[in-house]
């Protein structure tokens, strides 16, 4: 009897991390909706430059195929703001985006954990205003994490991506690394830092990008986040990113 609860507890949490929104922006944690739920969510982003503010607004949401298999879908919404009348301000819809994700391994007690990921971009953005591709864009890749101290969760990603673009400075075809940590201060609350570079090559060097964030969980299946960093190497001052999600 003393197994069979213990078992049952287990696998009550386990299902229950699984119900939980992704904390991180550029790795994948090892929380898939269940079989049949779904989870909702929206994105508010900024991006600030010298001569520009770039917004970016995104709904997405998650649905469990099997309990180790989940799809995705997000609508990107795009906003420029000139400084200065360096421009006209514009705005419209970007490349709408269907993704895959695949718990492929994790250990019973639910690290270390291996999900690889695919995702289409379709182009559905407009090219004139330069929030959409033109074609469609493919990124692949696989993220392996585990935890330690029983506290924090590390994760690192590659992904390789072939981006349809007519910007001449960047690759079509390009390498991403990316890699964070989360420190879990208590059931509700936990600490995100994150980095990304990719082997495109700017004036200044391969762009990197520092995020750092603080994610709040009311309730199990409710977070609120809020992220900010810098990108390396290109021409912005800093970012800002609110998310917020809900699974059910």
């Amino acid at each position: 009897m003393k197994k069979i609860l213990i078992g049952a507890a287990l696998v009550s949490m386990v299902m229950a991390a699984q119900a939980e929104p992704l904390r991180t922006l550029f790795t994948k944690e090892n929380q898939l909706p269940e079989k049949g739920q779904l989870e909702l969510g929206a994105f508010v982003g900024t991006q600030q430059y010298q001569t520009q503010s770039e917004y970016a607004e995104s709904v997405y949401a998650r649905y469990g195929l099997f309990g180790n298999l989940a799809a995705y879908a997000f609508v990107p919404y795009h906003e420029t703001r000139y400084k200065n009348s360096f421009g006209k301000n514009k705005s419209g819809i970007g490349d709408v985006g269907l993704g895959f994700e695949l718990l492929a391994y994790e250990d019973i007690f639910r690290f270390p954990y291996i999900m690889p990921h695919l995702e289409l971009r379709f182009p559905t953005g407009d090219q004139d205003k330069g929030y959409g591709s033109g074609d469609v864009s493919i990124l692949g890749g696989v993220t392996i994490g585990t935890r330690t101290w029983e506290c924090v969760d590390w994760a690192l990603d590659a992904t390789g991506a072939h981006l349809a673009t007519s910007n001449p400075l960047l690759k079509s075809d390009t390498i991403i690394i990316s890699g964070s940590i989360v420190w879990n201060l208590d059931e509700q609350f936990s600490l995100v830092t994150e980095i990304s570079g990719s082997d495109q090559t700017y004036p200044g060097g391969h762009p990197v990008t520092f995020e750092g964030g603080m994610v709040y969980k009311p309730i199990e299946n409710l977070m609120f986040g809020i992220y900010g960093g810098k990108t390396q190497h290109t021409d912005e001052s800093w970012d800002g990113t609110i998310k917020m999600a809900y699974s059910f």
